[in-house]
This record gives C-alpha cells, sequence and structure tokens, in this order.
C-alpha cells in the first residue's frame, strides 16, 4: 500500500492569471442537487443554450480547481459543472480509493437535464490525479465531445492510501498499475520504475481510441511526480497508431507538476480556445 504525494496547485495559478480576453459574459454559480453529486454549476447569463464542461482536479479535494475553471469558462460563455469527488462534502468516499466513474457520469445526465445547457456539447477538463478520470470519463460517456488534461497519465492508478485501483465501473476496479515498495527511492523514479512493466503497463493503458472528440494535453517537462511529459507523447503516439479521426495536441512547458505562474495565463488562454473552438463553435 503506497500513499501517493501530489502537489495541485494549477487551479491557485488559473484564478491570478488575469483576465481572459473576450471574457465577456456574466455568470451565477449555483449548488448543483442532484442525485448524490458534491457539485457547483457556473451558468453563463445569455438566453442561448450554452455548451458545457465538466471539471474536477486531483488530489486536492477542495473546491479550488471547479472554482476555478468555472470563474474562467463561464465568463467566456461555457457553463461548468465543477465536481469534488473525495473527503471535501459529506457523503463522499474519505479518500481517493474506489471511486465509482457512474459518479462522473451522473455530472453528464445533470448537464443534459438543464434546458440552458446543449447536451450535445458537453466537455471535460481535469488533471493530476483526476487526468485517470478525465480519460475514463471520455472513455465510457460517448456525450464527451471534447477533453482538456493537464499533468497527464497513460494509465489508471491505484488508490491513495489503498492497495486497490483508485477507480471503479460497475462495481468493478479498473485495471490499474501500483508503485513498487521502494521507500528510498524519489516517487517520479518509483513510477518509471511501475511503467517499465510492460504486460502490466498494457492492461491498465487507457483505450484513447474511444474517446469521442479533440483532446488537448498539457505536460510539465520537469514534472517531479510523475512523467507526464513521456506519457502524453505515449498518448500522442497511441492516438496516431489507431488511426484517432480527431484531432489531439500536446503542448508541454518546462515547468514542475504545478506549472507557474508565468505559464498560467497562456495554459488557461490554451484551454480557453481549445473549448470555444471545439464545443462552442463545434469545430473537431
Amino acid at each position: 500500500m503506497h500513499k501517493f504525494v501530489f502537489s495541485w496547485l494549477f487551479a491557485s495559478l488559473l484564478c491570478f492569471a488575469g483576465p481572459s480576453k473576450a471574457a465577456g459574459y456574466d455568470f451565477e454559480v449555483k449548488t448543483v442537487q442532484y442525485k448524490n453529486l458534491a457539485a457547483r454549476l457556473y451558468l453563463p447569463k445569455t438566453p442561448e443554450k450554452v455548451p458545457a464542461v465538466i471539471g474536477f482536479g486531483g488530489s486536492d479535494p477542495s473546491w479550488g480547481f471547479a472554482d476555478a475553471n468555472g470563474a474562467m469558462m463561464a465568463s467566456n460563455g461555457i457553463a461548468v459543472i465543477g465536481l469534488v469527488y473525495f473527503k471535501t462534502e459529506p457523503g463522499l468516499p474519505a479518500t481517493l480509493d474506489q471511486i465509482p466513474m457512474e459518479y462522473f457520469i451522473s455530472a453528464v445526465d445533470y448537464a443534459q437535464s438543464l434546458p440552458e445547457i446543449d447536451g450535445q456539447r458537453i466537455g471535460v477538463v481535469s488533471g493530476s490525479r483526476g487526468a485517470e478520470a478525465g480519460f475514463l470519463l471520455a472513455i465510457l460517456d460517448p456525450r464527451i465531445k471534447s477533453v482538456v488534461i493537464t499533468t497527464p497519465s497513460k494509465v489508471a492508478w491505484g488508490g491513495m492510501t489503498s492497495s486497490r485501483s483508485a477507480w471503479t465501473y460497475q462495481d468493478q476496479d479498473i485495471p490499474a498499475l501500483h508503485l513498487p515498495d521502494l521507500p528510498n527511492i524519489p516517487q517520479i523514479e518509483r513510477f518509471k520504475i511501475a511503467l517499465s512493466e510492460t504486460e502490466k503497463v498494457k492492461a491498465a493503458t487507457f483505450a484513447f481510441e474511444k474517446i469521442q472528440g479533440p483532446i488537448l494535453l498539457i505536460s510539465a517537462e520537469n514534472d517531479q511526480i510523475w512523467p507526464g511529459t513521456a506519457m502524453s507523447q505515449d498518448i500522442m503516439d497511441y492516438l496516431k497508431s489507431h488511426n484517432f479521426r480527431y484531432s489531439a495536441v500536446h503542448k508541454s512547458y518546462p515547468t514542475g507538476h504545478a506549472f507557474s505562474q508565468a505559464s498560467a495565463p497562456e495554459i488557461k488562454q490554451m484551454i480557453i480556445d481549445h473549448f470555444v473552438a471545439t464545443l462552442k463553435q463545434g469545430n473537431p
């Protein structure tokens, strides 16, 4: 059993990155009352139906990722359903272990239930440990039509505190890799060792070819947590080998896992531009 240690500061960087260009929508924030979701709806004030993005963070259980992405995209005419999925609210799992993917799928159900949202234009944004759930959501639910993942992983990993998978679907563990029991070895090296086990990696690699829309990957070249840039490159190779029919872009930055204040404005605008092009304007 291994506890993963992650730093997730990107959400706070988004908050201080300054206004984005063409951000012209007022928006309201509502607490979601739907099934067992712990979520907030960030809804642009417009008479037109708007696209929506499901947004959630990684090992930081706070509302920071949801709030940052909600403000960032709702002000650009894209609704956000921002989730937390462990620890933060009553009724959620205490740790990032055995999280049902049905929880995230219910957020898509909720989006499609709202008259203000165009249920044919839904995307997902996440990163770090949440990258795993972001990819899985897009693979399992064809209603997801656009994907942005920061500091990606190409495989599912074990839970934060248990030896089982972090994620389940239909009461079954999602196949996952686990870090080797080498406590004196830096965490990133343990990730690299785990990723060298070819057969186990093959079993835990996501079926990216099932994603039904364009993908944007943003990685950190000096990631001190896991080899996100190398895994992003592997994802791009996988997509090419499977003749992926949508656009796929990978952009890397010479920063650590949490990116940097200097890189945040460009990353923020890249995410906005991706969803505006693929959901709001509908260009694949």
